[in-house]
């Protein structure tokens, strides 16, 4: 069974993922495992460094008091996710909880390796301190280091409620890396009857400033062979959507990529962006991999990146 890893640090913050978690259990068809990762220095010095070596190095052996701190940390990190998955199996989801100890980039990453992991859904930050992380460099650190899709949403107090995803927006620069993005995009889609929007941004020349090209936005004979050179790239993905009624439009935008992906965001009001982490680059290609990381600090809707591979 496919399962959405949702790791959450104990903040107020870190839980506004769950009424997307909601939303997107049921179209994935995923349980749901609510993650807690308790870094070791929170234990204050319950490890002393010990001479028992083992064969992956230096073994650390808790005192007799130190293991009862630990338990009572576990215990409560236990108390705190099974809170958590109480509403969510109200709405009947299949809801397990898990607690590790470890830095939690590393212990998440880890724990999405399971192959039945498809998505890793976290907010991109939360509070610090004694019993919690920083999930903005933790969100970071997870995107650039696993190989499994990562859904992320910007944090925000006071919380702003999960809306519906009706309108799904998958950028595309002409690079076979950047279409790995689609199968996950169509399976939401038609899950969610979402409309599909398939964005290519024509970035300028280098040197050439972008109120230069201005006129081409509105050149339906330079824009209309762009249109269909990009429904043709959606290649079996468009004749998937058009089967089960899922509406797909296609978008030219003129621009810089990143900030041009984020006003076509804002104007079309998306629900979700989703995208591969990374493409190759040229003339008429943008590098995925820096847009990818604009995206994650500044998207103005919930992200999803997805890991492409070569070959």
């Amino acid at each position: 069974m496919k399962t959405i890893l949702v790791p959450l640090d104990g903040s107020a913050l870190a839980g506004q993922i769950l009424p997307y978690v909601r939303l997107m259990a049921p179209s994935l068809g995923a349980q749901v495992r609510l993650f807690h990762a308790i870094p070791e220095w929170t234990i204050g010095g319950a490890f002393e460094t010990a001479s028992l070596y083992g064969p992956g190095g230096l073994i650390l052996l808790p005192q007799e008091s130190d293991r009862r701190g630990v338990d009572l940390l576990r215990k409560q990190a236990e108390e705190y996710l099974t809170t958590q998955a109480a509403p969510l199996r109200e709405a009947g989801l299949d809801v397990v909880t898990e607690v590790r100890f470890g830095a939690p980039a590393e212990q998440i990453v880890e724990a999405a390796a399971d192959t039945s992991v498809a998505l890793i859904a976290l907010a991109t930050h939360g509070y610090s301190g004694l019993k919690r992380w920083a999930l903005g460099s933790v969100a970071d650190k997870v995107a650039h280091a696993t190989n499994t899709p990562v859904f992320v949403v910007r944090a925000a107090e006071p919380a702003t409620a999960a809306r519906a995803i009706k309108r799904i927006l998958v950028p595309l620069d002409g690079s076979d890396l950047a279409r790995q993005a689609l199968p996950l995009a169509a399976q939401l889609a038609v899950q969610m009857q979402a409309e599909l929007l398939a964005l290519t941004v024509v970035v300028p020349p280098i040197g050439e400033a972008v109120e230069r090209i201005s006129p081409y936005k509105t050149d339906e004979a330079t824009v209309a062979p762009l249109r269909a050179q990009l429904i043709e790239e959606l290649g079996s993905v468009a004749d998937e959507l058009n089967q089960h009624n899922v509406p797909i439009t296609p978008i030219i935008a003129h621009g810089f990529a990143a900030e041009t992906i984020i006003e076509e965001a804002a104007r079309q009001q998306v629900d979700l962006l989703i995208m591969a982490t990374h493409g190759y680059s040229g003339l008429k290609r943008w590098a995925l991999g820096s847009v990818a990381d604009k995206l994650l600090h500044a998207a103005p809707v919930p992200l999803i990146l997805v890991r492409a591979h070569a070959g």
